[in-house]
């Protein structure tokens, strides 16, 4: 039986910088983790343990990195991005709490989904340029 992905990555996902973008395509495969055991039936407490334990630790990990790198260039609008991420940790955390309440996890899939990929492929394709050309990779 094939199961979907529910993000498929591509190449419009890079931003140029690979740890970063290892790292987002990590997000992307918890993401798509959550997917899987929801559509398989899986009790709500194994799912939410998946965003729990897994995504926020690994987004928190991902944050620092991103964060580190954009501090040591210097980027200039860093406070802003990292407003950006301490908004995505009380929305999932918001989210997560209404889906635990309805028993309802796909409202919280749906908000991952839409906002990792937009984040990725809006708000980081901001620093990219800048941050590519510090680390001198090649876009």
């Amino acid at each position: 039986m094939e199961n979907p992905l529910f993000v498929k990555w591509n190449e419009r996902n890079n931003t140029g910088i690979a740890l970063i973008d290892e790292q987002h395509r990590g997000i992307v495969s918890i993401i798509n983790t959550f997917y899987y055991l929801m559509i398989h039936g899986k009790s709500n407490q194994m799912l939410y343990a998946c965003i729990s334990d897994t995504l926020k630790n690994y987004s928190r990990i991902h944050f620092i990195t991103e964060e580190a790198f954009l501090e040591e260039s210097g980027y200039k609008d860093i406070e802003a991005h990292k407003k950006l991420h301490r908004h995505l940790s009380l929305e999932i955390e918001h989210v997560e709490y209404q889906g635990i309440r309805s028993n309802d996890p796909r409202p919280l899939l749906d908000f991952l989904k839409k906002w990792w990929i937009e984040h990725i492929n809006e708000e980081d394709q901001v620093y990219a340029k800048h941050l590519c050309a510090y680390l001198q990779y090649e876009i």
